[in-house]
C-alpha cells in the first residue's frame, strides 16, 4: 500500500477478504508487541530499547553488557547507532565509560552486503572491557583497504565529542582526518552557541 492510512484500511478488511492472512497478521503483532514490551520494560536494555525498536541496538546494548574487563566486542551495525538521536544515550554513555575502540563507516555501494540497498550505511563497531582514552573512527568507506589510509582515520577522546557535540553526543562525521582536525580547532575557539547540558548559551 502506498500509505499508511490505504495499508490501515486494508487491514481492517482483512478479516473479509483474507481470514488466513488476517489470523496471520494478528498473530505476528501480537508477537512484534509483547516482544517490544519486554524489551522496554525489562530494564536490560536501557539505551537502545526507545522509540521503534531495532534489534541491532538490542545486540549492540547486549554486546557492551557481556564484554568481560580484557574482552573486545566487534559487530557489524547500520551507522546509526553512532549518529541517530534515536540511540545518543547508548553512543555517549560507550564514549563516557571508554568502551569505544573503533567505528568505521561504510557505505555499501561496492556490494560488500549484495543483498542490501547500495546507500545503506553499515558501520564495524568495536568496543572493549577496559576503558580507552579516545576512539578511532572512519567514514565514507567503500573497501577495507580504505583503512590503510592514515588520511581517512582519526581520533576523538570524549572531551572533543562534548566540545563538537555537547547537545546530542552523537559522532560528528568528516571524510578525513584533516576535516576532523580543522572542526576540532574552530569548535576550541568558538564553541556551540546553545550548551543544553550546562545551559551556556554566549
Amino acid at each position: 500500500a502506498p500509505t499508511a492510512a490505504e495499508r490501515g484500511r486494508l487491514i481492517r478488511k482483512l478479516p473479509q477478504t483474507d481470514p488466513a492472512l488476517h489470523t496471520a497478521y494478528t498473530a505476528d503483532l501480537r508477537k512484534s508487541e509483547a516482544t517490544g514490551h519486554f524489551l522496554r520494560n525489562a530494564g536490560r536494555f536501557p539505551l537502545t530499547a526507545g522509540g521503534d525498536i531495532n534489534t541491532y541496538a538490542v545486540f549492540a546494548g547486549l554486546a557492551r553488557q557481556l564484554i568481560a574487563s580484557t574482552g573486545r566486542a566487534g559487530i557489524v551495525v547500520p551507522t546509526g547507532i553512532a549518529t541517530d538521536y534515536t540511540y545518543r544515550g547508548f553512543f555517549a554513555d560507550a564514549v563516557q565509560s571508554g568502551q569505544l575502540t573503533s567505528l568505521y563507516d561504510f557505505e555499501n555501494r561496492r556490494n560488500l552486503f549484495p543483498e542490501v540497498d547500495s546507500r545503506m550505511k553499515f558501520s564495524l563497531l568495536t568496543l572493549t572491557g577496559d576503558g580507552v582514552p579516545e576512539a578511532e573512527f572512519a567514514f565514507f568507506l567503500h573497501t577495507a583497504d580504505e583503512l590503510a589510509d592514515p588520511e581517512r582515520r582519526f581520533t576523538l577522546g570524549r572531551a572533543d565529542l562534548a566540545l563538537i557535540n555537547p547537545n546530542t553526543r552523537t559522532v560528528p562525521v568528516f571524510r578525513t582526518r584533516r576535516d576532523a582536525d580543522l572542526t576540532r580547532k574552530l569548535y576550541r575557539a568558538v564553541p556551540v552557541l546553545v550548551n543544553e547540558e550546562t545551559g551556556e548559551n554566549p
